[in-house]
């Protein structure tokens, strides 16, 4: 205990600080685990053709729109993606050397955007994509590759569960002459497959198709159509529109208006994405998104197979934190409490 109360300032309170970090990691983990074991503990699936207003389990299958995985191009219905990069970083050490390795560095981490569609029956419940708490996908591929796009568009895959976390796969490299040679890249994706059971834990409310209808351009005036085409005929050029500016023709200045994916493929919010959504929803009765305060759960499987990896990470959790916010204090004391 000697050697805490003697710490410089600085050192003790970096790892009381971590201490502390730690505990309120473990506190976190404990209470977002213990909620949604909660609000699962006793709900009973309802399915798609027997849905009502309110925070429910819907049960259905995943029926469209198909769409193709980024990395792979599998058919799915919803995608995940996460792609590293490792590169070449430099470390100064204590003598003035440097040492030389690759780090990983993350490059892009982006889901799908478009509306899941599960259905029973006749019945349609859009599945709205943003805000999910949890997903438990068909199947998941982790590789990795020397270039992006990957090489390998056929790796092997894996069954989804509650929670996969990512590890540190093992991979030869080496760095020749400044040069990185191996791997460069490490990939994962995760999808939910075409007609899998779907189980979503969400808010419920009833669509209003009328509301995802495309709007009409009004009708255009007769006599403007008249005015155009005499002032054609007479060789009058017509200004209805501003002409674009010197420089950018029309066709520049269109594709500068819409943002593509980056170099590693990032795809943002869109017109074409909205417009697609809401021609799905205008095929659904139903609709299922978050509720602010509450889990929003997309699983493949049903609760009862997976429920319980949630239970032991909230006790795994409490006990992590109780151990860590004990170490704190017992660190507080030994510095400014004991005799």
């Amino acid at each position: 205990m000697a050697w805490l109360r003697d710490a410089p300032v600085v050192v003790f309170f970096f790892m009381l600080g971590m201490a502390l970090l730690l505990a309120a990691l473990g506190l976190g983990m404990g209470l977002w685990s213990f909620r949604l074991a909660g609000a699962l503990r006793g709900r009973k699936p309802v399915p798609v053709d027997e849905l009502a207003d309110g925070y429910q389990l819907v049960h259905g299958r995943a029926s469209g729109p198909v769409l193709a995985a980024p990395l792979t191009g599998r058919p799915c219905v919803w995608w995940e993606v996460r792609v590293w990069e490792r590169s070449i970083t430099s470390l100064q050490d204590s003598e003035g050397g440097s040492d030389r390795r690759a780090e990983w560095s993350e490059r892009r981490h982006d889901s799908s955007l478009r509306v899941v569609q599960c259905t029973q029956g006749l019945t349609v419940c859009a599945v709205q994509p943003l805000g999910m708490t949890l997903t438990i996908p068909t199947e998941v591929c982790d590789w990795q590759g020397q270039q992006f796009p990957p090489e390998n568009r056929d790796p092997e895959s894996q069954p989804g569960t509650a929670f996969m976390p990512l590890t540190e796969r093992s991979s030869s490299y080496a760095i020749v002459g400044g040069t990185l040679r191996g791997d460069r890249f490490r990939y994962r994706e995760e999808i939910i497959v075409p007609g899998s059971e779907l189980f979503v834990l969400g808010q419920v409310q009833r669509v209003d198709s009328a509301t995802w209808e495309e709007a009409q351009e009004p009708p255009v005036d007769p006599g403007i159509l008249a005015d155009q085409a005499a002032a054609q005929a007479g060789g009058v050029q017509m200004h209805s529109a501003p002409a674009p500016l010197d420089g950018e023709p029309e066709a520049e200045a269109e594709a500068d208006a819409e943002e593509g994916p980056d170099a590693f493929g990032r795809v943002g919010w869109s017109e074409a994405i909205d417009r697609q959504n809401a021609a799905a929803m205008q095929q659904a009765q139903w609709q299922v998104g978050k509720h602010k305060g509450k889990h929003y759960v997309m699983a493949v499987q049903a609760p009862e197979l997976w429920v319980g990896m949630p239970q032991q990470a909230a006790q795994g959790g409490w006990i992590m934190g109780a151990l860590f916010t004990g170490l704190a204090m017992f660190m507080l004391w030994v510095r400014f409490g004991a005799a």
